[in-house]
């Protein structure tokens, strides 16, 4: 029988070589590196009741390259199995938090080196054994989102979890101060995070994140045209109108219009005349009903009296 050899995966590329180099005290070769995804955190609001701002996903981005892989947030030595290499932001248009904005996740690249001591490893993450994964940070600020009360110093009486008005009540993580490690865990505080195939979405733009710092940012005519709802995006316009670019718009043919392909009043293919029914063109009288009548002119609009206003009051809008 024929020696059957193994399908290498997770095989790192030049690219991802020469980001490795930098932790590395020699290069390394494809064939000795292992590469995986991974999503560490996003903004939607957790099991705890709590997420991260878009900022402060922007700013661990920075913080988590070079990052240690543990398990289980033991930070000893002997639990060191792999290393970020590449963090970025990702968005997805498609989906929307319980806080009603877009969905944003923190992706990264980690790798470790193969050989008898990951090699069991390797292949419980590529059959999804080891997935779930939990990042530990510390995050300088933490508000309401319903009140925007710091939750350490002057904690409010809003509870998360709760809805306050159709809001949500959850808690703002925000202002990153320090990332230090990322551990794969059994039940990870973010449903989200862990292993993942393939790349989500494109990263966000210069404009998107100075946006979502709440800064300014001068574009350039081109730049400013091509942005999504400008008046140069023809994919949006196109997408709207559907395949051939045409707007299928109903519109109103002779007196009426009708629901029915083929009838005269047909809404795709408009006649050349007003059609009438022919028993009004013989001048017969027919028991069904002509067109709409002429709506009598409105009576002038009755001057309106001047009425007293009682004194306002005022209520709070909080919950005592």
């Amino acid at each position: 029988m024929a020696d059957q050899k193994e399908t290498l995966t997770g095989v790192p590329g030049p690219e991802d070589l020469e980001l490795i180099g930098r932790y590395t005290r020699r290069p390394l070769g494809a064939e000795e590196v292992y590469v995986f995804p991974v999503v560490l955190c996003d903004n939607e609001v957790d099991r705890d009741g709590e997420r991260f701002s878009v900022p402060a996903l922007e700013q661990l981005a920075a913080l988590f390259v070079g990052k240690t892989g543990i398990f289980d947030h033991d930070p000893k030595g002997r639990n060191q199995t792999a290393r970020l290499y590449r963090c970025r932001v990702e968005r997805d248009d498609s989906r929307l938090t319980a806080a009603g904005e877009p969905y944003h996740a923190l992706r990264a690249d980690a790798y470790m080196l193969r050989g008898e001591a990951t090699s069991q490893l390797i292949r419980e993450i590529d059959g999804c054994i080891k997935k779930e994964v939990s990042v530990g940070c510390a995050m300088a600020s933490a508000t309401c989102s319903v009140c925007g009360a710091d939750r350490r110093k002057d904690p409010c009486r809003h509870r998360p979890g709760e809805r306050y008005e159709g809001k949500l009540c959850h808690t703002v993580l925000s202002d990153p101060a320090d990332a230090y490690e990322w551990s794969f865990v059994a039940v990870p505080a973010q449903p989200r995070a862990g292993v993942v195939k393939g790349r989500m979405t494109a990263p966000l733009t210069a404009l998107e994140k100075a946006m979502a710092r709440g800064d300014s940012l001068t574009l350039a005519p081109g730049e400013a045209a091509n942005w999504p709802g400008g008046p140069g995006n023809w994919r949006r316009r196109r997408r709207r109108a559907g395949p051939g670019g045409r707007r299928r718009w109903p519109r109103r043919c002779g007196w009426g219009v009708s629901a029915a392909r083929g009838s005269p009043g047909n809404c795709w293919k408009r006649p050349s005349a007003p059609w009438t029914p022919p028993s009004w063109r013989s001048g017969q009288r027919s028991t069904a009903a002509g067109p709409p009548a002429a709506s009598p002119s409105p009576r002038p609009p009755r001057p309106k009296e001047r009425r007293e206003r009682p004194a306002a009051t005022t209520r709070s809008k909080c919950r005592n």
